[in-house]
This record gives C-alpha cells, structure tokens and sequence, in this order.
C-alpha cells in the first residue's frame, strides 16, 4: 500500500530526526595503547559520521519540496531524497562496520597526528540504533517518492493567476485592463451581501 501525503512526510521526517538526534549519542567506544592517549575513547555519531547529519538536513529539506513543488521539482526532489537517505545510510553503515578506524581517526585528530595510532573499536548500541534509523529513512524516502506522483500541489490560492488572453489569443494584463478603463482590483473583492 502507497501511503498519502501526511504518512510520507512522517515516514521521511521522524527517521531524519532520529538519526539527528542519534548522533550526539556514541557510536563507536574504544581504546589504544599508545602513551600519549591511554584509556577508553568515546566518538559520537556527529563526530564518527558530520555527513549522514547533513544527509539527514537534506532528506527534510527534500520532502518539504516534494510537498509543496510543482512536477518538475517533485521528481529532482525525490531523487535527491532518495540519494541523501542512502547516503546517510552508508555512512552510518561504516561507522558500525568499522568502529576501531573511526576511533583511531577520532584519536588522530584529538592528538594532532598525521597517522592513526593502533586501536580497539566496538559499535554501541547507539550506532546500531543509527544504522536501524538509516534503513527505515531509505524505505520511507522511496515510499514518499512513489507515492508523489499521486499527490495534489498546493491549493489555487497559492498559484499565480494566469493573464486573461484577449480576443484574439494575446495575454492580457493588469496594465491592460487599467488602459481599457477596469480596475483588475475590484474583480478580487468578496461579494458583499
């Protein structure tokens, strides 16, 4: 079953904040030998992953464009959706795969040094939580995309009224109207009664 406008946008939106907010839990918990750093070594989704953060901003950004855009910006922002949720996946999906080279880059950096030193590395709970959230973004992102080529754009009132056209087929204007005598401003008055 294709799900309406209102079930897409939450199965887009409530995974994009999740991972947004998973990622300042830890992901990935480690420790090293080396004499400068010993001890254990926590690297949040935020610092293991900046990326599927922002993959995340884009995947809200998407949908509120395939909500409120005409064809042409449905179908641009459905792929974009799609992409960044995926993308937001795989990065999640390294951090969890890979959490000793995500602490031995977090020490890296902490230390100021060129190459990683040697470290141990384990997924927590938290990061497998984000990998969860990632796969449940990509199912909605394809869901909302499917289903938006059934959805309707924005109300009349939000769309720009076309020109009346002239006897014979010429476009006529405001500027028209006002040079023939008619004021185009009491055509939108409401009925007094």
């Amino acid at each position: 079953m294709i799900p309406d406008k209102r079930r897409s946008a939450l199965a887009v939106a409530l995974p994009a904040l999740t991972l947004i907010g998973l990622s300042t839990r830890v992901w990935a918990r480690g420790a090293t030998g080396d004499a400068l750093s010993s001890g254990v070594v926590d690297v949040t989704g935020g610092r293991a992953a900046p990326g599927a953060v922002g993959l995340a901003v884009v995947c809200i950004v998407s949908l509120i464009a395939l909500m409120t855009g005409g064809r042409v910006i449905r179908v641009a922002s459905a792929a974009l959706m799609i992409l960044s949720a995926m993308g937001a996946l795989v990065l999640a999906g390294l951090v969890a795969l890979r959490p000793a080279a995500v602490v031995a880059g977090a020490l890296s950096q902490e230390l100021a040094r060129t190459t990683a030193p040697d470290a141990t590395g384990v997924t927590t709970p938290w990061g497998w939580a984000a990998v969860g959230t990632g796969v449940l973004l990509v199912v909605g992102a394809a869901a909302a995309a499917a289903s938006s080529r059934r959805w309707a754009g924005l109300s009349a009132r939000y769309e720009r009224a076309r020109p009346a056209s002239g006897p014979r087929g010429e476009v006529r204007t405001a500027w028209d109207e006002l040079s023939d005598g008619t004021d185009p401003t009491l055509r939108d008055e409401p009925d007094r009664a």
